[in-house]
């Protein structure tokens, strides 16, 4: 009897662990993913990016008030359906001062859908009532400008046929006056931007601008390419034009009628008005090709990490404030995965996601679902809030900003998605075998690979978790999702072998 040995070939398996302990690390989204490591964040929406895990993301409920301005206690909504209020189109935030009685008052402006001004109290003793401030309708309107006249705080309400002007105690209307856009006072001159020509700026030595015509002042125009005229920001003790393509500082010499002008940026892309923010020491605003800050001298692009986010933004109808060293910009983006969270699932949608920059660390949370129309900063000496107005489902609510993961009563569905990955075993046949987290939710890990896409689904526990897995491939991409409002998702590790 003869034996042969057997020349066969048998596959060898070696067992690896891979980590994902980068959570914490936030998106690499300007990376590729034939470089990208595989515990990196490609995109991600609703969660919280934390100390390395997911945790609980933005979200809004009714805005609550104050009813007394000394404990600042007997939190409360307001009662926007009683006073017939269906619909907000504009909020604005209004604070002016009672020179009899030395104190200041803090109100919230809003005009509802037959566009009449209304105000609420953000220290309101009336238990949630809103009130009329003006019959006068302020249909189309152009702009809202706060200002100060003759020692006066007041806000004017700017339309087609004339302006409305709000002051704390009474009103007025001014008939067929241009509309002011954007309109700074810096050392006794008022500066401006009118609807008239957004090619020419406009200035006075006289502060009363209530009944301004277009030969009231001295005009200032610039024969360049800049592009037309955005908005007027003092800053820094100067005077800077935002425009389409570029920033302006205007200085001031001792004779009234001289000015000097330093053009000291240009932009290939189109620098969006509403995108324009004061953030303490820096004016932060979006292009067409990212997030810019500017300090006064110097244009710095910033969150590069998250290029992919803000290079394909809708900023057209945008909406932006700043509060406690954060930035928020409310904006449309194609996230350009098939899913269709909250107002997504409407054809009609004008912004769908709020970004929320930290300006100190460059950190970004992503709100998105949410149909913003208009986001401002609410800061009062005993409480500040990030408040805002929407379209669509939720256009008769004041929202305010939190981190509970939901709009209003409504669960917003989250979602953290790694590159695709090749696992550091370059065209290498691999198996997944087992994944292992901590949540305090229900999550489910789906695993796409270039042969299958399978899916495991983890309860809440206290407890670690382990779950068998079998998903062959070369390539894989690792998505965490859940629909849960609380989260807190950490540790997790995936096991895998590679065959060879």
């Amino acid at each position: 009897m003869i034996f042969y040995k057997n020349l066969k070939k048998h596959k060898q398996t070696t067992e690896k662990n891979i980590t994902f302990s980068v959570f914490g690390e936030g998106v690499i989204s300007n990376e590729d993913d034939l470089i990208s490591k595989p515990n990196e964040c490609k995109v991600f929406h609703n969660f919280t990016l934390n100390d390395g895990s997911l945790k609980t993301g933005l979200g809004f409920k009714d805005l609550e008030v104050p009813s007394n301005r000394t404990t600042v206690d007997g939190w409360h909504t307001f009662d926007l359906e009683d006073a017939g209020i269906t619909a907000i189109k504009d909020i604005t935030m209004f604070r002016y001062r009672d020179s009899t009685n030395d104190i200041y008052y803090y109100h919230l402006y809003l005009v509802s859908q037959e566009d009449q001004v209304w105000y609420c109290l953000l220290i309101d003793t009336t238990g949630g009532g809103v009130i009329n401030k003006s019959t006068t309708k302020v249909t189309d309107l152009i702009s809202v400008i706060k200002y100060r006249i003759e020692g006066s705080d007041c806000l004017m309400y700017y339309i087609p046929t004339g302006m409305l002007y709000l002051t704390g105690y009474g009103r007025a209307f001014y008939q067929d006056v241009p509309a002011f856009l954007s309109c700074v006072v810096h050392y006794g001159k008022v500066f401006g931007i009118t609807n008239t020509n957004r090619n020419e700026l406009v200035y006075t030595d006289n502060l009363d601008i209530r009944d301004w015509q277009d030969d009231s002042g001295i005009v200032i125009e610039f024969l360049d390419d800049r592009g037309m005229f955005e908005k007027l920001v003092s800053f820094n003790d100067y005077v800077y034009l935002f425009r389409e393509n570029g920033i302006t500082k205007i200085s001031e010499y001792s004779n009234i009628d001289e000015f000097s002008f330093d053009h000291l940026y240009t932009s290939s892309s189109k620098i969006y008005e509403k995108s324009v923010c004061v953030c303490g020491e820096e004016v932060f605003f979006a292009t067409r090709d990212g997030l810019y800050s500017f300090n006064g001298s110097r244009v710095q692009k910033i969150c590069e990490d998250y290029d992919n986010y803000f290079q394909k933004l809708d900023n057209m109808n945008c909406s932006s404030c700043c509060l406690d060293g954060k930035y928020y910009l409310a904006t449309k983006f194609d996230f350009d995965d098939g899913l269709s969270v909250g107002c997504e699932s409407s054809t009609s949608y004008t912004n769908n996601v709020l970004f929320e920059v930290d300006i100190n660390t460059q950190k970004v949370d992503v709100l998105r679902g949410v149909d913003i129309k208009k986001i401002i900063s609410v800061d009062t000496p005993f409480y500040s809030r990030v408040v805002a107005c929407f379209n669509g489902t939720y256009c008769g609510h004041l929202g305010e900003l939190v981190h509970n993961g939901k709009l209003f009563t409504e669960n917003l569905p989250k979602s953290w998605s790694s590159f695709t990955t090749d696992l550091g075993y370059k065209g290498k046949n691999k198996k997944i075998k087992e994944i292992i987290l901590n949540t305090s939710s229900s999550v489910d890990v789906e695993i796409i690979s270039d042969v299958e896409t399978k899916t495991y689904s983890f309860e809440g526990s206290e407890k670690e978790q382990r779950c068998s897995a079998s998903v062959n491939g070369k390539n894989f991409q690792f998505i965490f999702k859940t629909t849960e409002a609380e989260c807190h998702i950490s540790k997790p590790m995936i096991v895998f072998d590679v065959i060879s």
